[in-house]
């Protein structure tokens, strides 16, 4: 059991780098029993997965939760892996273990952008 807690906006510059690594669906339950997350309209729920880099920082690989129809998610499969991305509607949420000292952090977007070459 968790002790959740709530979304804030972060600030888009949170990250100093952000490159796509790939997007999967969230998925709920084990074996046959295994589907697709959705919001309560029906919206298929995604983890997107990038390479970030906070200011002073490294890399690390981190997990964002996307709320996205199937046709917005095509446009997001063709993006080359490890291409840079910007981060669209970015909230962290920070959560505790119950019985624990711990918090963690998770994170949503409502998009990525490719950000092209100079």
């Amino acid at each position: 059991m968790s002790n959740y807690g709530y979304y804030l906006p972060l600030h888009p510059n949170t990250f100093e780098t952000a490159r796509f690594i790939g997007i999967a669906p969230k998925t709920e339950g084990f074996g046959p029993d295994e589907k697709q997350k959705a919001d309560k309209s029906g919206t298929p729920i995604w983890v997107v997965s990038a390479l970030v880099k906070m200011a002073g920082g490294v890399q690390e690989m981190e997990n964002f939760t996307l709320t996205a129809p199937v046709e917005v998610v095509n446009k997001i499969k063709v993006i080359e892996e490890l291409a840079p991305i910007r981060l669209v509607g970015l909230a962290g949420g920070k959560w505790s273990p119950l019985q624990a000292d711990k918090t963690n952090w998770t994170f949503q977007i409502s998009g990525i952008e490719l950000i092209k070459a100079q």
